[in-house]
């Protein structure tokens, strides 16, 4: 933002606003030049928002309230072609979204072919600060299967691929609520994001949808760090549909080299980590909590990359699926996916199937593991199933585990 940009300042009749000149945020945003601030006095503005020019847009405080909210009558395709949001940042930098509350649930978004989010940043960067993100929420959520890159975002940011001009964007102290897919997913080579302080918050495959909190993918080099963020366990759902409906909370597709998670506490979902393709990823600090149907960090075509004192706890259940699967440990890398030269040092696993199944190229070491079945596990020395899952006490056979279905399952999780 230019230290010389004007301020211009945005109300709605009738309420609390001194000295507003506008009262659409649409017609300050076409008279501002780049560079300028859009102060907005709280009340509700039934509007979509684009912006192709360095801008700030913030929410700012009158007579002790508060509250901007920016909820479109009904969001209606916006000028990115498939696209739906309630803000669009197109083809400029530097545009920074502050103290606002944006909801695009007034919405008729279905299936996967039209995108809808509450922020859209296309060929563009900036800083998105202190807002609430919430109702990017389809009429069904079902009714897009696919996976990746699916559909429902708070933050959604990517990029035209012959847009070779590198992007960065900070996403930092939000409150996001009630997505479909993702919280924050960000994806193309080129990009840049810190994604930081952020309370994402989902439900998980009560949905019947896959939902992930925060997703960087396809080249992206992301920065996630001290973000708190819960989706939801399975439940009465039970483990087959639950495993294919999974919620994750950080997940890695094909991301930049050197991508850092750090100090982020996530709970309550089937992967805490899901790192699926990377390169000097650093995984650290990271306190992951309640995890069923998976593992609390689960690693699959990563190289070289540092998994240092994270903390693991309450990861199961232990049962059958953790002997044919290998599900259910604190870290498990899967063999035969190009995971190689991967370290894993001073990592704490509580009750769990096992502390952390490794690849023979891993380095494991100080790990503490308490009440997990198994400590340590040479996932190279199981082709077809892992050690038991009973009690040493029990006197059974171990179960008789087919490797195709393990490999099929595994097969089943790639992004």
């Amino acid at each position: 933002m230019s230290a010389s940009g004007a301020t211009l300042r945005v109300g709605q009749p009738g309420t609390p606003c001194p000295d507003a000149a506008y009262s659409a945020i649409n017609d300050a945003i076409k008279a501002a030049s780049a560079g300028d601030v859009i102060e907005i006095c709280p009340a509700l503005y039934a509007e979509q928002l684009t912006v192709t020019k360095p801008l700030t847009l913030r929410g700012i405080s009158v007579q002790g309230v508060n509250r901007v909210l920016i909820q479109p009558a009904t969001a209606a395709p916006t000028v990115v072609p498939g696209a739906i949001a309630v803000i669009t940042v197109l083809n400029t930098a530097n545009v920074n979204i502050e103290n606002l509350a944006i909801d695009a649930a007034n919405n008729t978004v279905s299936g996967c072919g039209t995108t809808l989010s509450d922020i859209h940043y296309y060929n563009a960067g900036g800083t998105v600060a202190n807002n609430v993100l919430t109702g990017a929420h389809l009429s069904d959520p079902t009714s897009c299967s696919v996976l990746f890159p699916g559909n429902g975002f708070g933050v959604l940011m990517d990029k035209d691929p012959a847009v070779s001009a590198p992007l960065a964007l900070s996403v930092q102290n939000n409150s996001i609520t009630r997505f479909d897919r993702s919280g924050v997913l960000v994806m193309g080579t080129g990009i840049t994001a810190d994604i930081s302080g952020n309370n994402i918050s989902g439900i998980g495959p009560a949905t019947g949808a896959n939902q992930f909190g925060v997703f960087l993918a396809n080249g992206a080099v992301g920065l996630v760090t001290n973000n708190m963020i819960s989706q939801g366990n399975c439940g009465a759902i039970d483990m087959d549909t639950c495993f294919t409906l999974r919620s994750e909370g950080v997940v890695l597709r094909s991301v930049g080299d050197g991508t850092i998670i750090d100090g982020n506490s996530i709970s309550n979902v089937q992967s805490g980590i899901f790192a699926n393709g990377a390169n000097r990823a650093r995984i650290t600090n990271n306190l992951v909590r309640n995890v069923d149907a998976l593992d609390g960090i689960h690693v699959q075509g990563v190289t070289n990359s540092l998994f240092v004192s994270n903390r693991i706890y309450n990861v199961g259940p232990i049962g059958p699926d953790a002997s044919s699967n290998a599900e259910g440990c604190g870290i498990e890398e899967i063999p035969d996916t190009g995971t190689t030269g991967n370290t894993f040092v001073g990592n704490v696993v509580s009750d769990a199937f096992c502390g952390v199944a490794y690849v023979s190229s891993a380095w494991v070491d100080a790990g503490l593991y308490i009440n997990t079945l198994y400590n340590e596990l040479n996932a190279d020395n199981y082709p077809d199933a892992f050690p038991t899952y009973l009690e040493p006490s029990a006197v059974a056979s171990p179960p008789q585990a087919s490797g195709l279905r393990r490999a099929r399952r595994f097969r089943d999780l790639l992004k």
